[in-house]
């Protein structure tokens, strides 16, 4: 794909005329971001896909295709995102594959809404996101960041803290075969295919069909991740106005666990200390460093998706987009002991020994399986200056949570390691098969929604109007297991209205001033049903209302020939934060909504083009949040309850200051960016008494398009550096927000970061 960034484009060429549209388009869920632009002729915008001009009544920022291709191409859509204001992300290694995590104005990645072409993504259960199991970044077209809100038609139920919606990109028009190939430190490969077909049939169909394989080894240890993926799209023309565009995404990924350490343990064992390299005796213990191949994280999942676009009368469209989301696999540690002939469900003779009275070592992991159908419909009108939109959102989720066991063999090996097949599984006594956990989630999530873009003083002036009146309804089944011996149901319901109001006024040619209010909100995850289940338990209800949140913004926008400013200042009121902490009406420790807090601060973000064919970006966040309330917990079993000074301390894992800067260069074939990524002071506990560092990442990425010959059409070589600097850092674990250490004593555990590392991608077509 060619770059577009117009690197011919000199400082002195004037805007021609550029004409504002009526108002700003409501989001479709084909197109991720359909937001009126300023249309710019004869020049690029600078920022080379890092900065997209916005005509929008709130704060967004778009990472288009420039910016994407320039990326490794084994990373995942969280590191093509590290430049933009208010975001928070870190992988586990240089390439992507084996995971990462992100945080959005101190909103984590399970309290933001992420799509792709309009399916939702976010895990039916808990809202997690792995962005390993996403698209290719080479057929992305953009991702669209909203820091502190949500359109009104995004399907979520999860998206307290915004959302983060990606659109692939289409087939080309003519037909194409694509080959690509990536090498890296630490034996890091990717293989890239993609056909295109072009148009067939006088430009009624075209389609394309991509495979990928991508492997690498952990920075430090032992283990690899192996990533195998496909992506599809297709379009068909009906008639002019009438178009069906469907969609295929299929990922497997099978990767070894990186050992996370606390600071003691980085002082006592190094850096590099990882998990052991020698295989566990099943007779034995669990040895303190564990096992490298008994900690790996198996998983596949696949969506399609179908956009139906259809005029039905010169003023009436509709939109139809169905979805199919499956998803199944295991993760984290799964070396566990497990004890034979022990109540309430007593496991049968696991070594084969004879007897029902020994501790045997297992590979037992978090299963889960969830089949995921779901519909969005909408339909357009315009009446004079009002750009109107209404529509229903349906999702229903089948969430299958297990946890059997399996043996392993000498060297360590699991007999299973995907838990499939069944015949490998460990029996109880009663030939019943082991599970330590055995539960379903059903959730039914429906969503109306209405949306009026009011157009006024000659179009100077945009008035936005929605609301989302949303419900959703969770049917939890337990069946009993050894963990959750009781078996039984619950039910929980939601609704809640959601309104947003935007205003958009247009200074000048150049200038544009916004303010927005929006509400969001997340339901509890299906763990706050656990607790009614376990042995002895005192909880027979579940209390835990959904977290709420209400942004505020106020933002400026200039857009001239070759300077671009945004500026937004927002306030945010979190209210019923759900944490892990201590019931005092149940007497116990569960998922609790445990208070409120708020968060303030300014987000920036600039390009300059100084030279023809230089440029300049930079990107700068204040964001000071404090919670509100001290936290009742118990921190030892049956121990006192300990009310922790919380009130008035910071969240966890969230700088006060983060900045960014890339200084880019284009001219002719040639590319370069050398960007740095700032990330500040932040807290690892509750209590605020242990902290991290801020580290600075220096990483390069370059190309050079070669001239077309022969067979070979726009044959490309990339060079990516990480960490250029080889910058030693430290990155918190914390799965979720929820998930916080409350005190240093409880040694809260790090992701020891990736060293300098770097990747050569060669690429033609044919």
């Amino acid at each position: 794909m060619k770059n577009t960034a117009g690197h011919n484009a000199g400082p002195y060429l004037l805007f021609s005329k550029y004409l504002l549209l009526v108002c700003a388009a409501p989001a479709l869920a084909d197109d991720s971001v359909v937001l009126d632009k300023l249309v710019v002729e004869g020049v690029a915008v600078p920022g080379n896909g890092l900065v997209t001009p916005q005509n929008a009544p709130q704060a967004a920022s778009v990472i288009a295709r420039p910016a994407i291709e320039q990326k490794n191409s084994q990373n995942n859509i969280y590191q093509a995102m590290d430049m933009v204001p208010g975001v928070n992300t870190y992988s586990y290694d240089a390439t992507g594959l084996f995971g990462g995590n992100i945080r959005m104005r101190g909103f984590n990645s399970d309290q933001i809404g992420v799509s792709i072409d309009g399916a939702p993504m976010n895990d039916a259960g808990n809202f997690a996101v792995y962005p390993s199991e996403l698209v290719d970044l080479e057929n992305l077209e953009q991702i669209e960041v909203i820091q502190g809100g949500n359109n009104t038609d995004t399907p979520m139920t999860g998206a307290t803290g915004g959302s983060i919606g990606m659109r692939t990109s289409n087939p080309t028009d003519q037909a194409r075969f694509r080959v690509q190939q990536t090498y890296g430190a630490f034996n890091a490969y990717k293989t890239f295919l993609r056909a295109d077909t072009g148009y067939l049939g006088d430009k009624r169909f075209k389609a394309f069909l991509s495979v990928s394989k991508a492997e690498a080894d952990k920075f430090k240890g032992y283990g690899s991740a192996d990533r195998e993926h496909l992506d599809f799209k297709g379009v068909l023309n009906l008639s002019p106005g009438n178009s069906i565009t469907g969609g295929f995404l299929y990922n497997e990924l099978f990767n070894n666990n990186f050992r996370t350490l606390n600071k003691q343990q980085i002082q006592t064992l190094g850096r590099n200390a990882d998990y052991g390299i020698i295989p566990p005796n099943p007779n034995g213990s669990i040895p303190s460093d564990r096992f490298y191949n008994l900690s790996v994280n198996p998983y596949r999942n696949y969506l399609a998706t179908l956009q139906g676009r259809f005029e039905l009368m010169p003023n009436l469209k509709l939109d139809i987009d169905p979805y199919y989301n499956y998803g199944y696999g295991t993760g984290g540690d799964e070396l566990r002991a497990l004890s034979e002939g022990v109540p309430p469900l007593k496991a049968g003779d696991i070594n084969g020994d004879g007897d029902i009275t020994d501790t045997v070592l297992v590979y037992s992991g978090f299963l889960t399986e969830t089949q995921r159908p779901g519909v969005t419909a909408r339909l357009h009108s315009q009446l004079a200056n009002h750009k109107l939109m209404a529509g229903y959102w349906f999702d229903y989720s089948h969430h299958r949570r297990t946890m059997p066991a399996v043996r392993f063999d000498a060297a360590g090996n699991a007999a299973d390691p995907w838990l499939e097949d069944s015949s490998q599984f460990i029996l109880r006594q009663d030939g019943s098969v082991y599970q330590n956990r055995n539960m379903l989630t059903e959730t039914t999530s429906q969503s109306f929604f209405a949306q009026d873009d009011i157009s006024i003083l000659n179009n100077d002036l945009l008035v936005s109007l929605g609301l989302r009146y949303m419900t959703v309804q969770r049917d939890f089944n337990n069946y009993a297991s050894e963990s959750y011996p009781n078996n039984g149901s619950a039910k929980a319901g939601y609704a809640r209205p959601l309104p947003n109001v935007g205003i958009r006024y247009q200074l000048d040619d150049q200038q544009q001033i916004f303010a927005n209010r929006a509400e969001n909100f997340k339901i509890p995850p299906d763990s706050v049903f656990y607790s009614s289940f376990a042995p002895n338990t005192k909880v027979k209800a579940v209390n835990v209302k959904e977290e709420l949140s209400t942004n505020w913004e106020l933002g400026y926008r200039y857009y001239q020939n070759d300077l671009s400013l945004t500026a937004t200042l927002f306030y945010i009121d979190y209210r019923n934060r759900i944490a892990l902490a201590y019931d005092p009406l149940n007497d116990i420790r569960t998922n609790y909504n445990v208070g409120d807090s708020t968060t303030k601060g300014i987000e920036l973000e600039s390009a300059w083009r100084f030279l023809p064919n230089w440029s300049i970006y930079g990107s700068f966040s204040y964001t000071h949040n404090r919670m509100e309330q001290n936290l009742q917990t118990q921190l030892t079993t049956n121990g006192p309850v300990v009310t922790l000074l919380t009130a008035g301390k910071a969240f966890p894992d969230v700088p006060e200051y983060l900045a960014g800067a890339a200084l880019q260069y284009r001219n002719g074939p040639w590319s370069a960016n050398l960007s740095a990524k700032y990330t500040g002071h932040r807290y690892a506990t509750l209590v605020n008494d242990e902290s991290l560092s801020g580290y600075t990442l220096v990483s390069f990425d370059s190309s050079y398009r070669l001239p077309s010959t022969g067979w070979f059409r726009d044959p490309m070589v990339k060079f990516n550096v990480y960490n250029l600097l080889d910058e030693d850092y430290l990155n918190l674990t914390a799965a979720s927000g929820s998930s916080f250490t409350v005190t240093a004593s409880q040694n809260p555990s790090y992701y020891v970061g990736a060293p300098r590392s770097f990747s050569v991608t060669l690429s033609t077509d044919f």
